[in-house]
């Protein structure tokens, strides 16, 4: 680090950890912020970015590590449960915090998911304040177009490690680069084992070679002279040096397996490669005429609607104006007060509901997963371990498996129904980082029809919807 930038950090912490208990929750947190630094904090569910925020914010203790502070540094701490405590607009929410960032003179915000519950209008009051601010900013926050705008740095904890690592740029950079960090890994573990594997077989063919050698120089004792002259061997390379070689092979062999006891496996597997297939059913997929519902004191429709093979649509609206509502009445698992709703021939739905991500049902993997797609248990042991759940893991309770697993399980069975209709509701709120990044690469090439609700407008843009049902203008109050 320069001395100019030395002299603007305000901010840093080295080798933080924290245990609750017996569980490490983290280790080796190093980093450091600069005067007008926005910075986000990035990791799954459970890797104790919130953990951290608080021991920064003084309201919780280390257990080792130290964080320092420039002469006079005033540090402003905004929680995502006092947002979350009142019924306000997105509107509202968004005045809530930026009230007391504007009230105070403090130099490094800490924002834990300042955007939760924000509408169109206060994400852009919020984005607009931050970016444009003078001050630090250390924030939490899943919302990844909201980070790709505002941060200049990306911290990430990793949950193996309970380590920290540090990426310049926003969160699209981060996710380059940190994909990039792990192809590297790979290549070089995969190069290091290939090298190995080639040098045991150059060792093998010559210690074979050398054998046979002395196997025909042994024969070669045994025969009369005369067949001895009538054949003279050479049990030489043309170098004369096999022997020699042979033994400096090994040696060398020896050396190398020695250093590679310690190399393993990067902690990271390689993405998952998401690819969905399906068989085209008819060309209209679902048909809605003047559908309407009765959702306690609301009303949605007349929705007149058709949704024809193909069609990348993405409804919105705010919260309670019925899109969930209007996905249950599509999928059939809600009656429709009045009105049509008819599927077309040999469409074959792939829906995952937002309760789907968090009611773990009380079965084992393998017997939810045969439940749900209908193959053979051997096709289903296939595709489960491609998403990497073990022979271990199928046996399993769901209840024992991890978060991170139970989302690759519902994609797999996603994968598994060959749908050619997809239909989603909020996915990105409780997908793991890798699973989501990956699910959006696969339903960017999807071929069929896909009808997505969700709030995450890095997910939305990622997948090129081209249509928009707004519910706002088929909502109203009765």
């Amino acid at each position: 680090m320069n001395n100019k930038n030395q002299q603007s950090v305000i901010f840093s912490c080295s080798h933080i950890s924290k245990k609750f208990e017996l569980i490490e929750v983290l280790n080796d947190i190093s980093f450091t912020i600069s005067k007008n630094e926005k910075v986000g904090l990035v990791g799954p569910n459970g890797s104790g970015k919130s953990t951290l925020l608080k021991i920064i914010a003084n309201l919780m203790e280390k257990d080792g590590g130290v964080v320092s502070y420039s002469k006079q540094v005033k540090i402003k701490y905004l929680s995502q449960i006092h947002l979350e405590e009142e019924k306000l607009s997105g509107g509202e929410i968004a005045k809530k915090i930026l009230l007391p960032i504007i009230l105070s003179d403090a130099d490094l915000y800490i924002l834990d998911e300042p955007t939760n519950n924000l509408d169109t209008d206060g994400l852009f009051m919020l984005e607009n304040f931050i970016s444009k601010s003078s001050k630090a900013f250390l924030i939490i926050s899943h919302d990844r177009a909201f980070l790709d705008k505002i941060v200049t740095k990306i911290i990430e904890i990793d949950v193996v490690t309970k380590s920290s690592s540090i990426y310049a740029g926003n969160y699209s950079d981060f996710i380059k680069e940190r994909k990039l960090k792990i192809e590297r890994q790979w290549k070089e573990y995969d190069d290091k084992v290939e090298k190995t594997e080639k040098i045991k077989t150059n060792v093998n063919l010559r210690s074979a070679w050398l054998k046979r050698v002395e196997l025909e120089k042994n024969s070669a004792k045994n025969l009369p002279i005369h067949e001895r002259e009538k054949k003279p061997l050479d049990f030489r390379n043309p170098d004369g040096k096999s022997a020699k070689r042979l033994k400096v092979m090994k040696d060398r062999l020896e050396r190398y397996e020695s250093n590679s006891k310690n190399v393993t496996k990067p902690k990271y597997n390689l993405p998952l490669k998401i690819c969905f297939k399906n068989e085209r059913g008819s060309t209209s997929v679902f048909d809605l005429k003047m559908v309407e519902k009765k959702i306690g004191r609301r009303k949605i429709g007349p929705i007149n609607l058709h949704i024809q093979y193909g069609d990348r649509i993405h409804i919105i609206g705010k919260n309670g104006t019925g899109k969930t509502t209007l996905i249950k009445m599509v999928v059939g698992e809600l009656k429709v007060d009045s009105g049509i709703v008819k599927r077309g021939e040999n469409v074959v739905v792939g829906y995952i509901p937002q309760e789907k991500w968090l009611d773990r049902p009380n079965n084992k993997v393998i017997s939810e997963f045969l439940d749900v797609t209908k193959i053979s248990e051997t096709n289903a042991r296939k595709i489960l371990n491609r998403f990497r759940i073990t022979t271990e893991d199928v046996n399993k309770h769901i209840s024992l498996i991890s978060p991170g697993e139970y989302s690759r399980l519902i994609i797999a069975e996603l994968i598994a129904t060959n749908p050619n209709c997809i239909i989603l509701d909020e996915p990105s709120n409780h997908l793991d980082l890798e699973v989501i990044e990956e699910l959006e690469n696969g339903l960017r090439e999807y071929k069929g029809t896909l009808i997505v609700v969700s709030h995450d407008r890095y997910f939305v843009e990622k997948l090129k919807l081209n249509k928009v049902i707004d519910l706002d203008n088929n909502s109203k109050k009765i």
